[in-house]
């Protein structure tokens, strides 16, 4: 199996994700009693970065500012988007092509610091691509990167927030 570089983004380079929240519906919280309910809005998407192309697709044109900033001479079609009501052990899967399935996990919907944790994984035909547990505040969207073979780059942004 050939090896793959992974990179991830959250707190400290948002811009281009913060750009993102909006571009794919991921709206603040409410303030209320919702926070103690158990379950979380768990949003998951894949973006395909294509090098030496210049087409973006229609549905992220509201951010392909953004999106050149972080891959300059890419272009960047969108995959798939899922976004669904989780409890504890449950998950949202995102098929994205080649064989590739996103998939995260809702592990703990509010630990001790007030953070969501989120058990994140790719798979390829059934085989584990990478997998890690990501504690991340609400609202917070966080990126990974995967390198292809190919030269192109598969993003998979994620997040959770109250609902």
């Amino acid at each position: 199996m050939t090896p793959f570089a992974s990179r991830w983004w959250g707190q400290g380079r948002g811009k281009p994700a913060l750009a993102l929240i909006g571009a794919l519906a991921f709206l603040p919280a409410t303030v209320g009693a919702q926070h103690a309910t158990p379950a979380r809005q768990v949003t998951l998407f894949g973006i395909m970065a294509t090098p030496g192309s210049t087409e973006v697709d229609p549905k992220l044109a509201s951010v392909s500012g953004q999106l050149r900033r972080l891959l300059p001479d890419h272009g960047f079609r969108l995959l798939d988007v899922r976004s669904k009501r989780l409890e504890p052990g449950q998950s949202v899967a995102c098929k994205l092509g080649d064989g590739f399935v996103a998939e995260t996990k809702l592990v703990d919907p509010l630990d001790g610091n007030g953070k969501i944790q989120l058990r994140c994984e790719l798979r390829r035909h059934d085989r584990e691509q990478f997998a890690t547990l990501v504690t991340t505040p609400p609202n917070q969207l966080f990126f990974c990167e995967k390198r292809l073979d190919n030269g192109s780059r598969m993003l998979i942004g994620i997040g959770a927030r109250y609902r």
